[in-house]
């Protein structure tokens, strides 16, 4: 059954997008669950990241639909700095790069020539991380006190001084059980949704050659 799955359908660069979502919804959940077992920075930097990725969001919308000179001179450049902004508010670096590769990934469509059906593909899965990003905040800001604390209690922060490495203020750093509780449902929903498409599709795949054989003999 396995053999039946199209991966024509699916680039590599979709599995790639996929497995970034992947490792950033574990990293989220593991530091919500567990935050003992991590550096104090990386809750301050998961959080920040959460943040950021409120203008990243658009980045693959602007990218898919605006000429390549704009994606290139204008818009490029203007992420760079928003880039750079972000880097000056984590502590440790390495979640930027990888999180870099993420953006680059999405943007990918700024520097080729693709079919219209791919960059109409690729638009409507901006659309759709805009909306459930913007979706999920208002739901895990205005629901903030239902969000269940898990590792991040209050007592647990002031013991490793979270609240004096911290760079920035706002709901979501004073609080960074929400920017985990959203960082994980953001990463994790689209791929859930991206294997259930797959199962679906190897499960329809294999039922209609069953089908063939079976009138076939």
């Amino acid at each position: 059954m396995l053999a039946n799955i199209n991966f024509h359908r699916n680039s590599p660069f979709s599995f790639i997008e996929y497995g970034f979502y992947a490792y950033y919804a574990t990293v989220f959940l593991m530091v919500w669950l567990h935050p003992e077992q991590y550096n104090t920075s990386l809750i301050n930097d998961l959080a920040i990241l959460i943040v950021f990725e409120f203008i990243m969001v658009h980045s693959g919308v602007f990218m898919a639909v605006m000429p390549k000179r704009y994606s290139i001179f204008v818009f490029f450049p203007m992420y760079g700095l928003f880039a750079y902004s972000f880097n000056n508010s984590v502590i440790d670096t390495n979640i930027f790069y990888i999180y870099l590769l993420v953006v680059l990934n999405r943007m990918r469509f700024a520097f080729s020539n693709v079919s219209d059906e791919i960059r109409l593909k690729e638009i409507a899965k901006s659309v759709f991380r805009a909306m459930l990003y913007f979706v999920l905040l208002f739901a895990v800001v205005l629901g903030n006190v239902f969000v269940p604390k898990l590792g991040l209690t209050p007592d647990f922060l002031e013991k490793v001084h979270y609240f004096d490495e911290i760079k920035s203020s706002g709901l979501i750093m004073e609080k960074p059980y929400i920017a985990m509780c959203m960082g994980f449902l953001y990463y994790s929903l689209p791929v859930l949704f991206f294997l259930y498409r797959i199962i679906k599709r190897t499960y329809n795949s294999y039922f209609v050659k069953e089908r063939v054989i079976k009138r076939y003999y």
